[in-house]
């Protein structure tokens, strides 16, 4: 069970005052037996263990990621919204309750056509990017904030007139990055100043040229390299941080037996240099490459992966996963000839193989938006309820260290209906807590 607060290391008061009491009442001047209940040194023989004890259980806990919050970016017609919601999550079953977010319409934050979120790890900050509006005056990348009770703040704003495709941030939130197409596609930089607004990098390798239609960007935790997947390529880029210049890695745009897919198709591992991405190959559709710091890769081994022995594709389907945040597992939601599956894959961390656990679970419609959260406790992501009903739901499922999944308390979460709500984002929210060991990965 994690605790709420962090165990006080002494006595409360009126414990002491207690023990002072019954000490000055029963207490013997003069006689010095620890064993007899009615001498002093008893009293204090007991006072000193007591709090040793309570010093060795508070060094027994260890700080954990828990989660807090899941929070959603969307767009809905009829009449037009955009916002984010947020849901309280349960940090033992998962199961989601409503609270405040932010509902604004346009042409507040976060813009009146919104794209993507992320979030800053280990905070609560999230980045909302929009485009694609009028007036373009609101077509930026937002900074914002969760409170403690829910609501989201806009905290501040890159400059206006950008159409940002993906953004991603750095660990600490300081350095933003961002793929912007017009005539061509270029990768942005934008960095995070005293007042908490996002300007332009002045780096003479901002803006660099990237390929066309680019749909996943991400960058390593060193920041020395960074990947960017479109239809037809999987890119890793080098960057010398001391100096800020970008070049291609040796061999990108990286040869692969089939081209990307275009949901949520791009995860790294967290402590070694494994990359995963979702290619259009029905018989094995995820691939893996382990990449080197200056950007050179070669192949995971048995990479392409397929997600399970069961598995039956007789087309090219949409495909989504992501990575537990530990590296324990990939988790891949995908449609095959069975119908549509969400599927754990056990990650080898000498290697990097991909091997199936078990067997996958049904899902709803078009899964996508695929979200590990930061306590590697619970697994979201979007689907819709098809047939005559066509509702975008949320799914929730928590995950056990054997990889088993089970659905949580409440979930599906009906969104609303398919042709007026659109999820643009979704991202979990942790609190760092202490918690025994072992009850957190």
């Amino acid at each position: 069970m994690f605790l709420g607060k962090k165990r006080l290391s002494f006595l409360p008061i009126p414990s002491l005052i207690f023990l002072l009491v019954l000490i000055t009442e029963h207490c013997r001047p003069g006689f010095d037996n620890p064993a007899d209940p009615s001498s002093l040194a008893f009293f204090k023989t007991n006072l000193v263990s007591t709090y040793l004890r309570s010093l060795i259980k508070d060094a027994e806990l260890v700080d954990a990621e828990v989660p807090q919050f899941l929070a959603m970016l969307y767009l809905k017609t009829g009449p037009s919204e955009t916002g984010i919601k947020v849901w309280n999550v349960d940090p033992e079953s998962g199961q989601l309750t409503s609270t405040v977010g932010m509902q604004a319409v346009p042409p507040n934050a976060p813009g009146n056509s919104p794209v993507n979120l992320k979030r800053v790890p280990k905070s609560r900050e999230l980045l909302a990017s929009s485009g694609f509006g009028s007036p373009s005056t609101f077509n930026k990348i937002y900074f914002l904030k969760i409170q403690d009770d829910g609501s989201v703040s806009e905290t501040g704003s890159s400059p206006s007139g950008i159409l940002p495709n993906t953004i991603t941030p750095n660990i600490s939130g300081t350095n933003v990055y961002a793929t912007i197409s017009s005539s061509t596609t270029n990768v942005y930089l934008y960095q995070k100043d005293t007042s908490g607004n996002l300007t332009q990098s002045t780096l003479s390798s901002y803006p660099f040229g990237t390929y066309c239609s680019p749909s996943s960007l991400l960058v390593s935790l060193t920041e020395q390299n960074i990947f960017i997947t479109n239809p037809s390529y999987l890119s890793i880029y080098f960057q010398d941080t001391s100096t800020g210049t970008v070049t291609i890695g040796s061999g990108s745009p990286l040869a692969m037996p089939a081209a990307p897919t275009l949901n949520d198709n791009l995860t790294l591992h967290p402590t070694r240099n494994y990359v995963y991405t979702t290619i259009a190959n029905i018989a094995a559709p995820i691939i893996g490459f382990i990449y080197n710091q200056d950007s050179t890769v070669s192949a995971i081994p048995g990479s392409p992966f397929t997600p399970s022995s069961s598995y039956s594709a007789t087309a090219t389907s949409s495909k989504t996963l992501t990575i537990d945040p530990y590296g324990r597992f990939v988790a891949f939601a995908y449609s095959d000839s069975s119908g549509n599956r969400l599927q754990l894959l056990k990650v080898d961390s000498s290697t990097g193989t991909l091997s199936p656990t078990g067997f996958p679970i049904g899902v709803g419609n078009a899964p996508g938006g695929l979200t590990w959260d930061e306590s590697g406790r619970f697994i979201y992501f979007f689907s819709d309820t098809g047939a005559a009903s066509s509702e975008r739901q949320l799914e929730v499922y928590k995950v056990a260290s054997t990889g088993q999944l089970t659905a949580t308390p409440g979930s599906p979460v009906i969104l609303g209906t398919i042709s007026s709500f659109s999820p643009r984002g979704l991202v979990s929210v942790t609190k760092t807590m202490k918690v025994k060991p072992g009850e957190y990965p």
